[in-house]
């Protein structure tokens, strides 16, 4: 039995970890991409209401900072852009020490034009980051850490 179970949280742990390099692959195509954005936001919204996972939510969050840019009405612009900012706040709110996320928010505040006001936590964020990239166990994102900091 003990078995079992271990094999089942392997297979759990794996696809979980498949998941989000699927996910960082279109966080890299995405922007430039409004096919691949709704890729984005329909495959990490099933993968939070499945696993309720935080970092689910900003990679969401993220496919609708990315449908703002791509959309051409500004009421959907504005609107995908609200839904962005909510979820990325709901998922620092329930996981305030995950790296990824508070990379995700560092780097949205940071490419969100001025005067939309979504800049607040840039240096809580980038200091958050270059204290604790060290610490992460994932290889794939303290590189692109270093490579994005030039650190």
């Amino acid at each position: 039995m003990k078995k079992i179970v271990f094999v089942f949280l392997l297979f759990c742990s794996f696809t979980n970890a498949q998941s989000l390099i699927e996910l960082r692959g279109y966080l890299q195509k995405g922007e430039n991409s409004e096919e691949v954005s709704k890729i984005l936001i329909s495959r990490s919204k099933n993968a939070y209401d499945t696993t309720k996972k935080p970092i689910y939510m900003a990679f969401y969050a993220v496919g609708n900072f990315f449908m703002a840019k791509h959309a051409s009405n500004p009421f959907n612009k504005y609107s995908y852009f609200n839904e962005g900012k909510k979820w990325l706040k709901d998922a620092i709110k329930k996981d305030p020490n995950n790296l990824e996320i508070r990379l995700i928010r560092f780097i949205s505040q940071e490419k969100t034009p001025k005067f939309l006001g979504y800049n607040k936590n840039i240096e809580e964020d980038r200091n958050f980051i270059i204290k604790n990239y060290k610490d992460s166990d994932d290889e794939n994102l303290v590189n692109f850490i270093k490579t994005y900091l030039k650190i």
